[in-house]
């Protein structure tokens, strides 16, 4: 992304609704499907965590008291909002530079990263080898082509993902699928609403980036955090995106 998304971010990522209700779904998901720690980690030691495409640090932060965390990112002013808050951050490159160690992690993350890269399978192929046997893999993207607007634009989207070419990119990783949802399913009718405005009105080039008044920011965050309740239990029948977790099956 630009580095003046990555300064904005680092200043609303705490409450604006999408990052918090984001962060907590993805933290459902570990703590429901990641190993115990005395599974694959030393006796009294913390699990490891490696968080590719870590941002500004939020994902570190809330899940330094559970995991040993590492952040890797491309950008450098992300790198410099992770140093501020007090974690390193190192540069990576994917799918060819990835400075962590082979089979050392529980849990790997790649939130909204895969559609930022051009070599998405071979990227994810790469991750999966910093993982230990029986770690696992939690991934997001945005869903669906026709939502894309001039904000995947800025934020140097390559694509936006169908469930199968989603699916498609984990085959020959590895990795065995444990979840593979749609997310961002009850807030999709105010998307495809948003999206008519744009079709009709044209795109201003928005980042959508700005936090709502007090009570709405609160409902949207809320109702979409919900969904960590369902993911994986239910079925999501659509969203504007998708969410998985792989488990690494052997080398």
């Amino acid at each position: 992304m630009r580095d003046d998304l990555y300064e904005v971010m680092a200043t609303i990522e705490d409450k604006f609704w999408w990052f918090v209700a984001k962060r907590r779904i993805i933290k459902s998901m570990i703590d429901r499907y990641a190993p115990t720690s005395h599974t694959t980690s030393g006796e009294g030691s913390k699990p490891a965590l490696l968080d590719i495409g870590c941002g500004t640090g939020g994902l570190l932060r809330d899940m330094a008291d559970q995991y040993e965390v590492s952040g890797l990112d491309s950008a450098e002013a992300a790198r410099k909002a992770c140093s501020e808050r007090g974690f390193e951050a190192k540069s990576c490159w994917l799918p060819d530079d990835i400075p962590a160690e082979i089979n050392a992690f529980d849990v790997c993350v790649m939130s909204d990263v895969l559609e930022h890269v051009e070599h998405d399978a071979e990227s994810v192929r790469a991750a999966a080898t910093r993982l230990k046997q029986g770690g696992i893999m939690v991934c997001t993207v945005p869903a669906h082509m026709w939502l894309w607007t001039k904000r995947d634009e800025a934020h140097h989207h390559f694509r936006r993902y169908s469930k199968a070419q989603y699916k498609s990119i984990f085959e020959d990783a590895g990795l065995e699928p444990v979840v593979v949802s749609w997310y961002m399913s009850h807030l999709m009718p105010i998307m495809i609403l948003q999206r008519i405005a744009v079709k009709l009105f044209g795109d201003k080039g928005s980042d959508d980036l700005t936090i709502p008044a007090s009570p709405i920011n609160g409902a949207l965050r809320w109702v979409f955090a919900s969904e960590r309740f369902w993911i994986g239990r239910f079925p999501m029948p659509f969203g504007a995106s998708l969410i998985s977790v792989h488990r690494k099956i052997g080398d």
